[in-house]
């Protein structure tokens, strides 16, 4: 392999005005704008693939389409076969240093206010815009054309004769990437991706309201609402897959579809190039670009929202001691991935990341003993270094398992029927494999338009839980003016096992089960700190 690298480069500038107005003793609003500018991402020495060009006639079509014509299937006339397409470059053809077009209309308003309802209670809320990045770290740069694979060829008449040996594997040398020069018959017969130029930052419109009360004996309880919609997220797409009105709609396997479209016919290119073989599928035939495998990219379609209902309570930090306590109840929705490549739109469905519930606690207590404390306060200061100074802490985390999906499969029963009880749930079964799956692998769906949902919000994987501790202990050295901290963690201090989540195809043997378990089992870290 000869493989390219990549030295990307971007530039990236922002502007903000913000300012706090406060109207009344009661009342305090903040109000912002903020323009970012991210300039397109490019590579130093153009090493750098760019769009995909569906218009121009490929250089093989010529050949192409008069073999095609001596046998056309009888869905594509000879008239209407086309070989168009192939890869660009940057630095080519108009196109400039990068794949990307400009986008400088950033502008991201925030807006904030709180007001006080009485000395106790405060109301808050709040408005805001934010772009992500599309530079340097959130760009792979498609470097196709710019590196090149030699394969070992040892011999050229079936091993009467050896042309390669141990000692010199490649007698002729390496091939050397064309680079652009291999203009549009680049990966002929191979998969391709490319940059798509209306590449856009995705944003994100984020808002809350919220009422904050402080409580006798130092406490404060937070009830909020907060939500979010991101659009312009990017989704993977395929561009050359077989037209829908080629693929079945029935619910079941339709042999005779799949038949037809799986059924082989002489191959129009093979001989122009030797990637090619002697025969090709009518599916094959009636994709846009024959010439090509799958041509995919990135099309920023996708968006996701976010609803939650957040409480949270803390006991602020006093006699040597804090708590806080949290909880969401959420649901978080996307639409970032097409059910069926032919589809014009993401398919709106609940998000893999979604959690609906999660509990979450910390807390930090300074043990009472030791000078300056509550206890032995006059402690000499060998046993107050080993008995005085020291501070527990406890993180504590559970939240909702992910939702399950099961792919493209042939379902004929009631969804509500999928989850299990808890009391009847077990590795070994962790939903109803019975529920009405067709597990029979010769039985599957193939060559369809999906309608199968993505994923189900009451079929989940396993809750998450853990609780991690600490301690932690201070020596002063020389007065005050150096410490050293001595800190123990130990993290899942109960070994709780979290589990995976379970095998979801229906033709495996393994179908329902837990088979993985999921973070790590409980571990210890000891360290030292000197500050000076």
């Amino acid at each position: 392999d000869r493989s390219a690298s990549s030295a990307l480069q971007d530039n990236f500038f922002g502007l903000y005005f913000h300012d706090d107005l406060k109207l009344s003793s009661r009342l305090t609003l903040n109000i912002g704008l903020r323009w970012e500018y991210e300039s397109p991402v490019t590579e130093r020495y153009n090493r750098f693939a760019a769009a995909f060009d569906n218009t121009s006639s490929n250089p093989i079509e010529a050949q192409a389409k008069a073999n095609y014509a001596r046998s056309p299937i009888a869905e594509l006339a000879a008239a209407n076969f086309r070989v168009l397409g192939g890869l660009t470059w940057v630095n080519q053809g108009g196109t400039g240093r990068s794949p990307f077009l400009s986008e400088k209309n950033a502008w991201m308003p925030r807006f904030g206010l709180a007001y006080q309802i009485d000395p106790k209670t405060i109301l808050r809320g709040g408005y805001g815009l934010f772009y992500s990045v599309n530079g340097i770290y959130a760009t792979v740069p498609i470097q196709t054309g710019f590196s090149q694979t030699t394969p070992i060829q040892a011999s050229l008449d079936s091993g009467l004769t050896f042309v390669a040996r141990t000692a010199n594997p490649f007698p002729n040398g390496l091939l050397q990437p064309a680079g652009p020069g291999g203009g549009l018959k680049t990966n002929l017969g191979q998969g391709i991706s490319f940059h798509n130029p209306n590449r856009a930052r995705a944003y994100s419109q984020r808002w809350s309201l919220g009422v904050q009360r402080m409580l006798p004996g130092e406490f404060v309880v937070d009830v909020s609402y907060v939500a979010s919609r991101t659009t312009r997220l990017s989704v993977n797409r395929d561009y050359n897959s077989t037209p829908a009105q080629y693929l079945s709609k029935s619910p079941v396997r339709d042999q005779p579809t799949i038949d037809f479209l799986s059924a082989s016919f002489a191959s129009p290119f093979y001989g122009i190039d030797p990637i090619y073989g002697r025969n090709t599928s009518r599916g094959g035939l009636l994709r846009p670009f024959p010439q090509f495998g799958t041509i995919t990219s990135n099309d920023p379609a996708g968006y996701s929202w976010y609803h939650s209902m957040q409480m949270r309570t803390e006991k602020r930090f006093s006699h040597g001691f804090t708590l806080q306590l949290a909880y969401t109840f959420s649901k978080t929705m996307e639409a970032v991935e097409f059910l069926n490549a032919s589809d014009p739109m993401p398919y709106e469905s609940l998000s893999a990341l979604d959690r609906p519930h999660r509990l979450a606690g910390s807390g930090v207590w300074e043990l009472p003993v030791g000078k300056g404390r509550r206890f032995a306060s006059a402690l000499p200061g060998a046993l107050d270094a080993v008995l005085g100074g020291w501070q527990l802490g406890v993180v504590m985390t559970r939240q909702s398992g992910g939702p399950l999906g099961f792919g493209n499969v042939i379902f004929a029963g009631d969804i509500k029927n999928i989850p299990l009880a808890a009391s009847r749930r077990d590795v070994d079964r962790w939903f109803n494999t019975d529920a009405g799956f067709n597990r029979t692998s010769s039985a599957q769906l193939a060559s369809n338009l999906r309608g199968f949902p993505l994923r189900f919000s009451g079929v989940r994987g396993d809750d998450q839980r853990s609780w991690d501790f600490s301690i932690v202990k201070k020596f002063r050295l020389h007065g005050e003016r150096t410490t050293l901290q001595f800190r123990a963690d130990v993290y899942n201090a109960w070994n709780q096992t979290n589990f995976a989540n379970p095998n979801t195809a229906p033709t495996n043997s393994a179908f329902g089960r837990i088979t993985s378990t999921a973070g790590d089992a409980r571990n210890w870290q000891l360290g030292l700190k000197l500050a000076f």
